[in-house]
């Protein structure tokens, strides 16, 4: 027992130090477990690190891609390169590389061919794409790497590929059924709606970076009540085409919004949207919340220099002084893409070359500037029988601007009774011995002088030439010869001549330029140097008749003129020119020796010759003949008026008809016309059509690029730094929606909720713009002498209110008088598909490819059918017509003028929109323009689309009753507000009367060779995708 014990003794030592070893063993494995385990998820979390390190320099490399986009209009490979430099600094991280290039390298020049986008919302347009490749490692302080890699594509996206755009409100609700193929995109919210029992019907993909709102108008009308028809969108490509395979109607509930629209909205997400337009549509409209949670996808598309100091009119207005023309504004403007530039304005030295320059042409008869006229082509249609008479040598025939004068007798203004303020006239009287009787004047008074601080012709008094202080002189009517009367003092004793009137003291009325500023006219050519052409283009002329030219040759005043600034004196305005006037004519004969004892006095013409008044020099009324000896001014002056037009949207505050023949002065526009038949003719340099034009250049551009701004009357705008010209018109104060009659009220529209701006400050600029009505209508009323109410109803009141008084007879005051103030825009005729076989249509290049693209700083008028006509067989579906060209005009807004459209009818119907009928006319061309800023419908009073823009129906202006068709194919662009026209949208009582639309988008814009010269580009950055790179690098 005891030897048992004592062996066992130490037992329990060694079971323990077995166990102490099996235990020390299990820690020792447990601690090696922990630690690899532990520098395993280190080096794992230091992976992780790494990945989203270089991860995020991928991002951060996108990001500044987009940026510099968005800054620099045309970068080069080493800007791209450069931002290689960008490395975003992240603690214990070093970039072994960063790089960012595109794919021809950076020394190359940049591969930007068009190819389809390969991606995201706009998959499937065409654009000029920029392949760049994106290179990151991350490498940590432990070790680790990670490499990333991205390839990614710039995009820049030619805006007209789309059939209707708009970087606003894009609102869809004609009375009638709309259909319009192409492509749909808003960057803010969409109204797809319709009226009662008719159809939308949408072809192609809608998508509204805001929402899409189906619960009512952009006014806040309800669109329940009248605007429930059906609106159809496809679920798949071309499923609205034909037969509509895949077409389905989106109900008055599928909005992405519940009820009203704005940023942010105005009512709660539809939590059923994402199915709607992700599933039961197939992302054939989706939408983007302003990017918000709760959007389908849509993107922002913006032009590379907006950036909410910076808007997209400025596109269209001339550059400030000093401005880098590469820069990403400088790049976009249309005044830096061109090829031809037409610049107007009152002071010389705001143009190229200043006041020294001999192209910067005043537009007037003056020492030092052609005082004499200028030379220029005639027609024979001009002359008496068709006849030009042979001059002699060194002598030309000259056209002279138009000169007004208050000496001028008018016979269509003359009743039985005196009209105050007038000096007594009467209508000559019929049968009588009355030995003489006074005579209406055309032109009573010069225009009144500005306010202080309102002059902006230069020199300072301009448009006056002479200002007499009395009224006009007196103007008498020369009864026949052989009278047994004395005849009044100055009459012939025998028959007089023409034209049978006597003026007192015609030296001293008052004259005055009917046109005045300063015109320059440049081109670029291939070498990229600007050459001024002012006086070519003039010496083709720059008159016509009382109708504008309708094919190449036809004006019948100066047949190759290209800009047109007058037509002659229809001073009674029955649309024709009396050149003869009716001579005086006994009636009665007695006494002994037989004398006239009663007789009928006749009338004057209405337009003189030279040789008519005075026996010698021209025959024709619309010309004189200068010569080195040549030392007073011809008659001819006076025979002109300047082109203007009323337009009712611009001059009428609320839809509602005068009643009588009545207008505002501020709806009085001066139009400049451009015959762009003769323009075509010039650039392909056929003969009589000077010598330059062939010189343009259209490499480019593919064609031409020809940019018009006329600044006259454009005063500074105080509300910039430095007070320069902006070309705004300052005419803000617009909508008035306390006031029934529209008054304004000097003060800026509330904001409606979920907008930034209110609706009357379409610049954007935060405070209201009246500044443009302190010099409208000058020349309709005279200060001194208030005819209608006078100009201080004008200044006087507070706020100005350019809207009152009204001028009393438009058709003979505000068709024939000079047009103060901003109310100047361009009007292009002789644009018809018909004329290419005399030479004549839209500029091409002589190869029948190309094409050609108006920008314009003013509105635009379009009068007559315009790059096509009603055999063209497009409208059939049929292909390109011969002479057919790709054209677009850009402006501040576009109004569309029928075959029938007569400057002369709107002024005799100012406010009578059934006396302005319209015919079927034919235009094929991208329109890229402004439109006002939906307000809220007032409660008391407008129509149920009163405070909206009118509509994408209404996008193209009109001043007509159509009643038939107006046939359009081409894309719509709202690319901004108008901030020159600001009249609000109104329909239908004194501004036009709806035309059946027979509109369609042009498939040839939907690939790049079809577009129009000059196309504003949208930047758009996609990723193709991404990968981690595992191969091994050495460095």
């Amino acid at each position: 027992m005891r030897r048992t014990e004592i062996r066992s003794k130490g037992f329990t030592l060694i079971a323990s130090l077995l166990m102490l070893l099996l235990l020390s063993g299990i820690s020792i494995g447990l601690m090696m477990m922990v630690n690899t385990e532990g520098k395993v998820g280190d080096a794992d979390l230091k992976n992780n690190t790494a990945y989203h390190n270089a991860e995020g320099g991928i991002e951060q490399m996108t990001s500044d891609l987009a940026a510099m986009f968005q800054t620099v209009q045309a970068p080069r490979p080493s800007d791209i390169c450069a931002l290689s430099s960008h490395q975003p600094y992240i603690s214990g991280v070093t970039w072994k590389d960063y790089q960012v290039q595109p794919a021809s390298g950076c020394a190359a020049p940049l591969s930007n061919n068009y190819g389809q986008i390969q991606s995201g919302p706009n998959q499937g347009l065409w654009a000029q794409i920029i392949p760049v490749s994106m290179l990151a490692t991350a490498a940590q302080a432990g070790g680790q790497e990670v490499s990333m890699m991205r390839s990614a594509q710039v995009a820049l996206i030619p805006v007209f590929q789309f059939g209707v755009f708009s970087d606003s409100d894009l609102a869809f609700f004609s009375g009638p059924n709309f259909d319009f193929a192409g492509r749909v995109h808003t960057n803010n919210d969409l109204y797809p709606e319709v009226g009662n029992a008719s159809q939308l019907v949408f072809h192609d993909k809608v998508s509204a970076y805001g929402n899409v709102v189906r619960a009512q108008l952009p006014n806040g009308f309800a669109t329940a009540t009248n605007y429930a028809g059906t609106v159809l969108m496809p679920t798949a490509a071309q499923g609205c085409d034909g037969a509509r395979p895949a077409c389905r109607a989106l109900a008055l509930t599928e909005g992405s919004v519940t009820g009203g629209g704005g940023k942010p909205p105005q009512s709660g997400q539809n939590n059923q949207w994402p199915t709607i337009s992700l599933s039961n549509y197939n992302s054939k409209v989706i939408d983007g919340n302003y990017g918000n949670v709760g959007g389908t996808g849509a993107k922002n598309l913006s032009l590379p220099f907006v950036n909410g100091t910076a808007f997209p009119y400025e596109i269209i207005r001339r550059p400030p002084a000093g401005e880098n023309a590469g820069s990403a504004l400088g790049a976009s403007r249309e005044y830096n893409l061109a090829q031809i530039r037409v610049l107007l304005t009152d002071d010389p030295n705001e143009l190229p070359g200043g006041a020294g320059d001999a192209n910067n042409v005043r537009l007037a008869n003056v020492p030092g500037s052609n005082q004499f006229g200028i030379p220029t082509p005639v027609n024979a249609a001009a002359f008496p029988g068709g006849v030009v008479p042979a001059l002699p040598g060194g002598s030309t025939y000259n056209t002279y601007f138009a000169t007004g004068s208050s000496a001028i007798p008018d016979m269509s203004t003359c009743t039985a009774v005196p009209v105050a303020p007038f000096p007594g006239p009467v209508c000559p009287p019929v049968n009588t011995n009355a030995a003489a009787t006074a005579l209406n004047f055309d032109w009573p008074f010069a225009p009144a002088n500005p306010i202080a601080g309102a002059q902006t012709l230069v020199p300072a008094g301009a448009p006056i030439l002479t200002n007499a202080a009395a009224p006009a002189p007196t103007v008498t009517m020369c009864p026949p010869g052989n009278l047994n009367v004395a005849p009044p003092a100055g009459c012939p004793a025998a028959n007089p001549p023409y034209p049978y009137e006597v003026t007192a003291n015609l030296n001293n009325a008052a004259t005055w330029n009917m046109i005045d500023g300063w015109l320059r006219v440049e081109y670029k050519n291939v070498a990229g140097n600007w050459i001024p052409v002012t006086n070519e283009w003039l010496r083709l002329g720059f008159a016509r008749g009382t109708t504008p030219p309708t094919a190449p040759g036809n004006n019948s005043v100066n047949p190759t003129a290209i800009l047109i600034f007058q037509q002659p004196a229809d001073r009674n305005g029955d649309g024709g020119v009396d050149l003869n006037g009716q001579a005086p004519v006994c009636t009665a004969s007695g006494g002994n020796p037989v004398r006239c004892t009663r007789w009928n006095y006749g009338r004057p013409p209405e337009v003189v010759s030279d040789f008519l008044m005075n026996g010698a020099g021209s025959t024709s009324p619309y010309f004189g003949i200068t010569n080195a000896g040549t030392v007073a001014q011809s008659l001819s002056k006076i025979n002109w008026y300047p082109i203007n037009l009323y337009d009712a949207r611009e001059g009428e505050t609320r839809d509602v008809a005068a009643g009588n023949n009545s207008c505002a002065a501020v709806g009085v526009m001066n139009a400049v016309e451009l015959d762009v038949s003769n323009l075509k003719k010039w650039l392909w340099g056929a003969p009589g059509y000077g010598v330059s034009g062939p010189s343009v250049d259209f490499v480019t551009q593919n064609g031409w690029v020809l940019y018009f701004s006329d600044r006259r009357g454009m005063l500074p705008n105080p509300n910039v730094v430095g007070n320069p010209k902006t070309g705004d018109s300052g005419l803000e104060d617009s909508i008035n929606s306390g006031s029934a009659a529209g008054v304004p009220d000097g003060a800026l529209e509330p904001k409606a909720g979920g907008k930034k701006y209110s609706p009357e400050d379409v610049n954007q600029n935060g405070v209201l713009d009246a500044f443009g009505s302190q010099n409208i209508g000058l020349g309709f009323y005279n200060a001194g002498v208030n005819v209608n109410g006078g100009l201080g109803g004008i200044t006087s009141a507070i706020p100005n209110n350019p809207y009152l008084p009204r001028i009393a007879a438009c058709l003979s005051t505000g068709r024939k008088n000079w047009v103060s103030g901003a109310r100047h825009a361009l009007k292009l005729v002789d644009g018809s598909l018909a004329n290419v076989g005399a030479g004549g249509g839209v500029p091409l290049l002589t190869t029948n490819t190309g094409g050609f693209t108006v920008a314009s700083e003013n509105p635009v008028y379009i009068q007559g059918d315009y790059n096509s006509s009603p055999a063209d067989p497009t409208w059939a579906g049929g292909g390109d017509a011969p002479g057919h060209s790709a054209t677009a005009v850009i402006a501040d807004s576009v109004t569309l003028l029928s075959n029938a459209w007569s400057d002369l009818n709107g002024f005799a119907n100012p406010t009578t929109v059934g006396g302005r009928n319209g015919t079927p006319t034919y235009y094929r061309l991208a329109i890229a323009g402004g439109k006002n800023m939906n307000f809220p419908k007032p409660a008391a009073f407008g129509g149920n689309d009163f405070g909206t823009d009118g509509g994408t129906h209404n996008f193209l202006r009109y001043l007509e009753t159509w009643g038939g068709a107006l046939s359009y194919k081409g894309s719509l662009v709202s690319l901004y507000y108008s901030t020159y026209l600001t009249g609000v949208f109104k329909c239908c009582t004194v501004v036009y009367g709806p035309p059946v639309r027979n509109y369609s988008f042009d498939a040839d814009f939907a690939l790049p060779a079809g577009l129009p010269p000059g196309t504003p580009l949208f930047r758009d950055v996609d990723t193709l995708g991404y990968r981690q790179v595992f191969a091994t690098r050495s460095y």
